[in-house]
Formats: C-alpha cells, sequence, structure tokens
C-alpha cells in the first residue's frame, strides 16, 4: 500500500493534465457540433434568453461554438489554460442560468461537475505536458514548486 500511495504522491500533478484533457474533449465536442448541427442548438436556449440577444439563434449557436472549440483547443494544448478555463467558468455558468427551471436536473448537475472542474483549473493551471508550461522558462512542471 506504501508503494502505491508513494506512486500517487510522485504523480499527482497528472490530475491537472487529466482535468484539463477531459474538459478540453467535451468543450471541442459541442463546440464543434454547433457548426454541424446548428438547427439541433437553437431549441435549447430558452424563450426569454432568445429575446435578450441580440442576434439571430443561428449566429448566436456559431459565436457559441466558436468559443467552445476555442476553450477546447486551447486546454487540449495547455495554452493560456487559466484564460481558457475562465472562459469555459463563464460559458458554463451561463449555460446554468440559463436552464434553470426548466427541469433539466440532470444536465444542470453534469455541467455543474464541468464549472467545478473547469473552476478547479482556473485556480491551478497546467503543470504538466502543456505548452504554457514549456513557453515559461524556470517555471516547474510540478504544483508547489514555482
Amino acid at each position: 500500500m506504501k508503494q502505491f500511495s508513494s506512486f500517487l504522491e510522485k504523480h499527482s500533478y497528472y490530475g491537472t493534465l487529466v482535468a484539463r484533457v477531459g474538459i478540453a474533449a467535451v468543450f471541442l465536442w459541442f463546440g464543434i457540433d454547433k457548426f454541424v448541427h446548428v438547427e439541433n442548438w437553437v431549441g435549447w436556449v430558452p424563450g426569454w434568453m432568445q429575446a435578450l440577444i441580440p442576434i439571430s439563434m443561428v449566429s448566436f449557436m456559431y459565436v457559441q461554438g466558436a468559443i467552445e472549440a476555442l476553450c477546447g483547443v486551447l486546454l487540449f494544448v495547455g495554452y493560456q489554460v487559466r484564460f481558457a478555463s475562465g472562459l469555459a467558468v463563464v460559458t458554463l455558468l451561463g449555460i446554468e442560468f440559463a436552464m434553470v427551471g426548466t427541469g433539466q436536473t440532470e444536465m444542470m448537475l453534469r455541467d455543474a461537475g464541468l464549472l467545478a472542474a473547469s473552476l478547479s483549473l482556473f485556480f491551478t493551471g497546467s503543470y504538466c505536458l502543456s505548452v504554457d508550461c514549456y513557453l515559461c522558462e524556470g517555471v516547474a512542471t510540478k504544483p508547489g514548486k514555482r
């Protein structure tokens, strides 16, 4: 058991990599899907929110898809991780706000988990296998060793 604990301690910084790539996959998938199946996404925007958006819903979905795809790409390669995860947090807060009162509790809970993971990345940044790490000379790849 001690060997396992030692292994986990030695490799604990991979947690940010796993979170970063997992969140990136979700944002890339849904961001690209908004371009491929835009008509499927328009219906998810509640009427009260559609009234507040000054552009067509199709244009809004393209903008939203571009933002999500950008977050996904930046998180996947680990470039500007805090910016990308902050953008993900704002996006997910908007999605959560839009779903209040819709009865979509399961999806809200799922998105709350993504929100928490994105917020965690926002606070920690990325230390492992990221462009950010390689661009910053003298920055260690493990948490707590800056």
